[in-house]
């Protein structure tokens, strides 16, 4: 699926975040924030960090099936 490489880039950095070791989860939360912390600026009024994460939601479920498949062993 084409998206927007910055939605894509936010998805990537919450997957990360979602499936990282615990150790490394401080990283990557920071850098899941610093890519929100622009794109919440951006529209006017400006909204919360967490408000661009639910608008987002459907579209990161469906990032989640891709990347699953993705990972899954092909069949032949």
């Amino acid at each position: 699926m084409s998206r927007n490489p910055q939605i894509e880039a936010l998805h990537e950095a919450r997957y990360c975040l979602q499936t990282c070791a615990e150790k490394e989860r401080p990283a990557a939360r920071k850098k899941l924030y610093d890519l929100l912390a622009p794109a919440a600026a951006k529209v006017s009024p400006p909204v919360r960090p967490d408000d661009v994460l639910d608008a987002l939601h459907d579209d990161y479920k469906e990032f989640c099936r891709m990347k699953r498949k993705e990972e899954w062993p092909k069949l032949r």
